[in-house]
């Protein structure tokens, strides 16, 4: 008689009967799992899971991040867990749709369906701190700007460079250095002036001054525009050693030259020679200048 296990045997082997007690274990789990998801209302659905109830994501420390209640609506919590602060799903704040909000104090507002004004920005500062820039581009654009700023200085000098002069009568002009720079005439009359007294000049003083011929530095932001070559004329510092009175200065340092007040200064330079011929020739001097009367 064959025995169980062996060719012939109707009985199948020991391994045989092992296997089969293994694979109705693992049956009777999987029916027990299934039966504790069914009573926990979760149950398989194509592509994924039902759940009936709440589904909690936990973080690290315990506290609720994310839960998704049984209308499929994703919720995140504040670091709590205890408060929502962003729903993605069904809509609270516009029924019936569907998409992501947020809480704005008490207040759900959808992301992307409104028009972000300065106004309904929450948390805005009051004050802004500057820009920091490069210290290569502040110092750039405040030559830019002072550049600027002389260029259109002057009331109407751009009319002066465009046009030629009209009129019956021609003036001589100042830029004065008000808030403005306003441009006006080179009076001399007596009606504009004051405090006259009588002014000597040493003709030593102007025989100092030294005659020079030089040319003009590049000028610009970026040194893009070349100066006049060749120029003939007087240096402001050494005219300032010797005849202070025609120097003129911008911002408290030296700045130029008045030349049309270096012809006044000749005259004590002409009276002293003539007053010398005269002594040489034997001729009384000229008289000194008197004032006029003023009518």
């Amino acid at each position: 008689m064959a025995q169980p296990g062996m060719p012939g045997s109707q009985f199948p082997g020991e391994d045989a009967l092992i296997r089969r007690v293994k694979d109705l274990e693992r049956q009777m789990q999987q029916f027990a799992a299934a039966n504790i998801l069914r009573t926990a209302g979760i149950s398989a659905k194509p592509g994924g899971i039902d759940v009936t109830g709440f589904i909690n994501s936990l973080r690290t420390d315990g506290t609720k991040g994310v839960a998704m209640d049984d209308d499929g609506v994703f919720i995140v919590y504040s670091e709590d867990g205890t408060s929502p602060v962003a729903r993605f799903g069904p809509l609270e704040s516009a029924p019936g749709e569907y998409g992501v909000e947020v809480l704005v104090g008490s207040t759900w507002v959808q992301l992307g369906a409104q028009a972000v004004t300065w106004d309904l920005i929450a948390g805005k500062p009051a004050d802004f701190a500057p820009l920091v820039t490069s210290a290569v581009a502040d110092a750039t654009d405040a030559v830019n700007a002072q550049e600027a700023a002389h260029a259109l200085d002057a009331d109407g000098s751009e009319y002066g460079w465009t046009n030629n002069v009209a009129g019956t009568s021609f003036y001589a002009l100042w830029v004065g250095n008000d808030g403005g720079f306003h441009l006006g005439r080179n009076v001399s009359s007596i009606k504009y002036k004051e405090n006259v007294t009588d002014a000597a000049v040493a003709p030593s003083a102007v025989l100092n001054l030294r005659p020079v011929r030089y040319d003009r530095k590049p000028s610009g932001p970026a040194q893009e525009f070349p100066g006049a070559k060749g120029e003939f004329g007087l240096i402001a510092e050494e005219v300032a050693q010797h005849l202070p009175e025609i120097v003129t200065k911008f911002e408290g340092e030296i700045d130029g030259v008045r030349y049309d007040l270096l012809a006044v200064a000749l005259l004590e330079v002409v009276r002293d020679q003539e007053n010398r011929l005269r002594t040489l020739e034997g001729r009384e001097p000229l008289p000194a200048p008197t004032a006029e009367k003023e009518n």
